[in-house]
């Protein structure tokens, strides 16, 4: 965190003086930072239909073993995907389906977008 990030986050509620404190939203920024990775974002959409192990998601993404596997270690320290282990295999899946559903709604809204640009780019043709 930032001094001034620390500087907002440490100061007391005043009621006469209430101070905005941005220390949860630094902590959705640490969360957005690990989810702006295009292949992170591959595994969760993945991950959405149930538990996977690295091998499916190898398959199916088509990243190599040791690329998936970093991701996932990496969304695993930031408790975005939780494991289950059973006799060699490491099943991941999604840590709250509402993290699907936050990254669901980001691309609704980037097809909307999207859409927009294409009519209006249809409109002045």
């Amino acid at each position: 965190m930032g001094e001034k990030m620390l500087e907002y986050s440490n100061k007391r509620k005043d009621m006469s003086n209430p101070e905005f404190d941005l220390t949860i939203y630094q902590l959705q920024a640490e969360i957005s930072k690990t989810l702006a990775h295009p292949l992170r974002l591959a595994i969760l959409h993945n991950l959405k239909g149930g538990e996977r192990t690295v091998n499916q998601l190898t398959q199916t993404i088509g990243a190599s073993q040791s690329n998936i596997s970093q991701h996932l270690a990496l969304l695993r320290q930031r408790q975005i995907v939780k494991t289950r282990k059973n006799g060699t295999n490491i099943y991941y899946r999604v840590a709250s389906p509402k993290i699907s559903q936050a990254c669901d709604m980001v691309r609704e809204v980037l097809i909307e977008q999207l859409s927009e640009k294409q009519e209006l780019s249809r409109n002045y043709k």
